[in-house]
């Protein structure tokens, strides 16, 4: 276990220092494009790791999504096309 699993972040059901937690998942974001571009520039690309990594990409991308999409909920209210 580490500092961003732990329990402290969520009280009530609700995700407490949200911006830690963003910013952690925005490294491992930085972190999976590095990766994935130094294992796609070797000679012999190992297809099915880069293709595990692509999906932990993609599952991050998706929580800072949600991140982002929680943050701006609660900054500000959004005006619905009718």
């Amino acid at each position: 276990m580490n500092a961003y699993s732990s329990p402290q972040f969520v009280a009530r059901g609700q995700l407490k220092q949200a911006n830690d937690v963003r910013r952690k998942v925005e490294q491992d974001i930085a972190f999976l494009c590095d990766r994935i571009a130094a294992l796609e520039a070797q000679p012999r690309p190992n297809q099915p790791v880069i293709d595990t990594y692509r999906t932990m990409l993609a599952s991050r991308q998706s929580v800072l999504r949600w991140l982002k999409d929680g943050e701006l909920r609660h900054s500000a209210p959004r005006v619905r096309a009718v």
